[in-house]
């Protein structure tokens, strides 16, 4: 009987965010983001073109946008070979039904999540998918990618507690589809899971091939070569950044030197990250080898945003279920609400009823007790945060479309599209504003998540292995 009414509010909670993201697709959200940058792109590429240039891509996309744009606008699509690959076969559909599509995906990645997840905390699935519900549907608004790289970590986890380190090895390389977090996952494999690491060559050997198919050589090299640093250079000022390059840019250093630093930091988070991933490997708890890592570089990495917090939202889930003490559990619960509610966008009544849902929803699928004492800490606890954000956005208000004035400024046809994006931050002062709340909520949900799983590690000792809901496997090949 429980099992029936967990499917069924399973099936509610996935139909609601199946509804909102097809809501959102058909009054054209959805092609007015950056979905149309990738859907050119894959267009650019059917046709034999370049698709880090500003044409054909910004032709592309004025067929597609209802509003005047200055003149040199064009919204690249800094994605490699193999992840431009889906987009092309997506461009052979009209755009709407191409974007109704790709909506629908990311809906099915987020269910798919949860049920990985579930497994693994032994939570309702549905109070997980609605934790992965707010950022899910931003990534929808926005046409972005990254649910389906969470889904591929969280196949990755699902598979290495259940002991199948080869076919992790297949899920995680998946993640390389948002390679600036999900290449953590993939050295953290590499390096702690050997029976992974055939299947990860394999895998990935398979991605360099449709790159080439899909750019050839000179296209791959022109990727990594030149978009990728121009992109790292255009976002230095923008407002929307996540990364410690921002940091370091804003401080006076130049933007080389901001750009470095970024790297280095990147690199010592990698290492922290894969570091504590080996201690839960070694405690039995060998999911977090896969889920642990990308949490670590989302702190002050590269080249993020906001939709790409999602990636830690199940990691930040996991480590507070399986919290050893009420304490850390209690951090913990403080980390997955500032993470799962959406700190950059306006508080209207829509994204506040998703944020005290999806807040909601992550609470009760961490906490423990009976149902009404969880139901009822959940509630309060989306409740505070839910008026945090209100009274955040009421500070410091959101930048919308109307506050957008951009200068005039052209961009040659034969340019870099990432050159253009620099030109046209440069030209609009809203979008380099000096607003950090955001980004200061998503860095303490990191912080704490990171510090949460480090004391369970250095405190805890077998008490785990004796919990009878959340034991790990005692005994898991890598």
């Amino acid at each position: 009987m429980i099992a029936r009414a967990e499917r069924a509010a399973f099936a509610a909670v996935l139909l609601l965010l199946g509804a909102a993201s097809l809501a959102l697709a058909l009054h054209g959200n959805v092609e007015h983001q950056s979905f149309k940058a990738f859907y050119c792109a894959g267009v650019a590429v059917r046709g034999g073109h370049d698709p880090y240039l500003v044409e054909p891509l910004r032709a592309c996309e004025r067929r597609y946008e209802a509003t005047q744009l200055p003149a040199g606008y064009v919204e690249p699509a800094p994605l490699p070979g193999y992840a431009l690959a889906p987009f092309v076969v997506l461009s052979l559909l009209p755009m709407r039904a191409a974007a109704i599509l790709f909506a629908l995906l990311l809906v099915l990645a987020a269910g798919a999540g949860a049920k990985c997840l579930s497994a693994s905390i032994r939570a309702p699935s549905a109070a997980i998918l609605l934790a992965l519900t707010p950022l899910t549907l931003l990534n929808v608004a926005f046409g972005e990618i990254a649910p389906l790289a969470m889904l591929a970590l969280c196949c990755a986890a699902y598979y290495l507690r259940n002991g199948r380190s080869r076919a992790a090895g297949v899920a995680v390389s998946f993640a390389l589809l948002q390679p600036n977090v999900g290449f953590a996952a993939v050295l953290a494999m590499l390096l702690l899971v050997p029976r992974a690491r055939a299947a990860i060559a394999s895998t990935t050997g398979a991605f360099a091939i449709v790159s080439l198919a899909m750019l050839g050589v000179a296209g791959n090299a022109e990727y990594f070569f030149d978009v990728l640093p121009l992109m790292a250079r255009a976002e230095l000022p923008a407002a929307d950044q996540f990364s410690s390059s921002r940091l370091f840019y804003l401080a006076g250093a130049s933007p080389g030197l901001a750009i470095l630093m970024a790297q280095l930091w990147f690199a010592i988070s990698l290492s922290a990250g894969i570091i504590l991933a080996r201690a839960f490997a070694r405690a039995g708890q060998p999911d977090m080898v896969a889920l642990l890592p990308p949490a670590a570089v989302l702190l002050l990495g590269l080249y993020l945003h906001d939709v790409q917090i999602l990636i830690a939202v199940p990691a930040a889930l996991v480590v507070t279920a399986r919290a050893p003490s009420p304490v850390f559990r209690a951090l913990g619960a403080a980390g997955v609400a500032l993470l799962v509610a959406v700190w950059t966008q306006r508080a209207d009544r829509a994204v506040i009823a998703l944020d005290f849902a999806g807040v909601a929803g992550g609470l009760y699928a961490v906490l423990r007790g009976t149902l009404h004492r969880r139901l009822l800490l959940a509630a309060a606890g989306a409740a505070i945060a839910t008026l945090c954000f209100v009274l955040v956005n009421t500070v410091a208000p959101s930048t919308t479309a109307a506050d957008l004035h951009t200068h005039p400024f052209d961009a040659a046809p034969s340019a870099f599209a990432a050159a253009a994006w620099a030109k046209y931050l440069l030209a609009t002062p809203a979008l380099r504003n000096m607003e950090f709340a955001p980004q200061i909520a998503a860095w303490s949900g990191l912080l704490i998540l990171l510090a949460c799983a480090l004391g369970s590690r250095l405190g805890q000792t077998d008490a785990n292995r004796r919990d009878g809901d959340l034991r790990a496997p005692l005994a898991v090949k890598l």
